[in-house]
Parts: C-alpha cells; sequence; structure tokens
C-alpha cells in the first residue's frame, strides 16, 4: 500500500509518496497547479502504483486551492481524504520536536497522518451548495469591513465633532451626508 500527501499551495503543490512502513518512495515532487502539473504527478502515481486500490491520497483543505486537484485525482478514480489543516498542525506537534515547516516536511506529514489515521472518503459537495457557502463567506467579510469602516469613521469624528452624537441620534443616517457633502 502506498499513501500520497500533498501540500496545496497557492501556485504550486508538493507531493510525497511514502510506503506503509512511512518510507519516502520517492523524492517529493514540487508541481505547477495546472493541467502540466497534474500529468506530472499522474506521473509519478503510475511509476510506483499500479493499481488505484494500493493508494490512499490525502490533502490539506487549503481554501479553494485544493479543488482543481482533488477533481483531476478524482476523475481519474483516485480515493481522496480531505484533511483540516488544524488536524495536520496538531499532528505535526505530536510526531516531530522541530519546528521546521516547509512543503516538502508538510507532505510527508500528511502522508504519515494518512498512513496512521486512515482515510475517509470525500465527495465534493453540490456545486450550488459551494457557491452558497462562499456567498456566506463574502458576506460575513463585507459585514466585517462595514464595521470596522464605521468604527474608524466614528473615531475621527469623535475627534473633529465631539458634539454630533448629541445632536444626531444616528451617526450613519443618510440624510447627514446629504446635508454635509
Amino acid at each position: 500500500m502506498f499513501y500520497l500527501g500533498i501540500d496545496i499551495g497557492k501556485f504550486s503543490s508538493v507531493a510525497t509518496l511514502i510506503d506503509e512502513k512511512g518510507t519516502i518512495v520517492d523524492k517529493s515532487l514540487k508541481f505547477s497547479n495546472s493541467t502540466d502539473g497534474a500529468n506530472s504527478l499522474l506521473e509519478l502515481i503510475n511509476s510506483y502504483v499500479f493499481e488505484s486500490s494500493n493508494l490512499a491520497i490525502a490533502m490539506e483543505s487549503t481554501g479553494h486551492y485544493w479543488l482543481s486537484i482533488f477533481s483531476f485525482l478524482s476523475e481519474k478514480d483516485f480515493t481522496i481524504s480531505i484533511v483540516n489543516p488544524i488536524q495536520i498542525k496538531a499532528f505535526r506537534k505530536s510526531f516531530t520536536i522541530r519546528k521546521v515547516k516547509n512543503d516538502f516536511v508538510d507532505s510527508i506529514l500528511i502522508a504519515n497522518y494518512l498512513r496512521i489515521f486512515g482515510y475517509n472518503s470525500f465527495s465534493l459537495p453540490n456545486e450550488k451548495l459551494i457557491e452558497l457557502k462562499q456567498l456566506c463567506r463574502h458576506r460575513h467579510y463585507l459585514v466585517g469591513n462595514i464595521s470596522d469602516l464605521k468604527r474608524k469613521a466614528i473615531a475621527v469624528l469623535d475627534r473633529i465633532f465631539p458634539e454630533y452624537q448629541k445632536i444626531f441620534s444616528d451617526t450613519f443616517r443618510k440624510y447627514f451626508f446629504r446635508v454635509v457633502i
């Protein structure tokens, strides 16, 4: 049995293939997040693994960057486990006392995590659900920005016009900006 750990990055990712003893089979592969990069990953897999049932793959769910490589490998009928980065961070603390962190080390850790804890199969949720999740996150981001900007505006108003809150009951009412601007 082989285990492939993939550390996902924005522009490139790193994959490490280990065997059931945790021995690194080949040097880690750094590949671009493109079709050519995915094909080079497939070449690495095919050079050692002859049956897809003999391979388990794990990757971190890093933002949205993992979706393309996940889709590519899923279409090739590989079993893929998606791991929360917080789990890998906790595993790193139990696995090593060194504070070395880079993409190559992380891909080895992900592969070992998979080897030790096994994999859980994962399938992508409905496309509409993914879009809704992104919209909710974006709304949350915008609400946070609005709150931050209002707080900053109040800080400026308090400095240059301390009587403002006594005169106007609502700081951000539309009529105020029409009168002032």
